[in-house]
């Protein structure tokens, strides 16, 4: 049996906007595994800015974490950002990017979950201002419309937001549950059950004179 396909939960968002704080609280909900933020252990060893090569070192460990995990029982594996935002990083502090970090910033996920910095700027010594934050923000938002991805915006307390995350979890698996009926169908070959009232609309169509009153045909529709 091949193993199970492993459902990505991407969490994005600018400093100090909770991401790490959900992903948590999102991980011991699911029942599943959460990938964290290599980019801050990279700079926390280094304390200085991240050279290119160090960041595009940042993207391919943090694919690399994601890869090496298997699907829980849920399916779900939760992630602490994407090398979406390590190519924000290099092109502020740089400039410039390459191409393999480009390319890494590519990378799809199931779901894209964008914390709203809707919340006092909290400084731990390893982030910017609350400036920058609000400019990662719109970043990311405009970089994920150009790549075609349309995220949850989840906004509020960490218990709202994780409602937010979940109750956008069950409408995709609702969406994705095959109809029984459709697919009993497509197994046996077999039509849709005989129902007379269809057989007499389709007479009263076809024998009553137009009255200017909408016919059986228009009413079913």
């Amino acid at each position: 049996m091949p193993p199970a396909r492993v459902r990505r939960i991407a969490l994005l968002g600018g400093e100090s906007s909770g991401k790490t704080t959900l992903a948590r609280a999102l991980a011991e909900r699911l029942g599943a595994p959460w990938v964290p933020e290599y980019g801050r252990q990279r700079w926390e060893e280094l304390r200085t800015t991240l050279s290119e090569h160090d960041l595009v070192h940042v993207a391919r460990t943090q694919v690399k974490w994601e890869d090496e995990h298997k699907a829980s029982n849920s399916g779900w594996l939760v992630c602490d950002t994407t090398p979406l935002t390590t190519l924000q990083y290099c092109l502020h502090d740089h400039g410039r990017s390459p191409s393999e970090l480009h390319e890494l910033a590519r990378r799809r996920y199931d779901v894209t979950v964008v914390c709203q910095p809707d919340f006092d700027f909290v400084q731990d010594g390893c982030r910017r201002d609350d400036a920058f934050r609000a400019e990662q923000h719109r970043w990311t938002l405009a970089r994920l419309r150009e790549l075609g991805v349309e995220p949850l915006i989840v906004h509020g307390s960490v218990q709202a937001r994780l409602a937010q995350v979940l109750d956008h979890l069950d409408h995709l698996a609702q969406r994705v549950r095959p109809d029984p009926l459709a697919a009993e169908t497509e197994r046996t070959g077999a039509g849709l059950p005989h129902n007379p009232f269809h057989e007499w609309a389709a007479k009263v169509d076809s024998t009553e004179p137009d009255h200017g009153l909408p016919n059986a045909k228009a009413t079913l529709r």
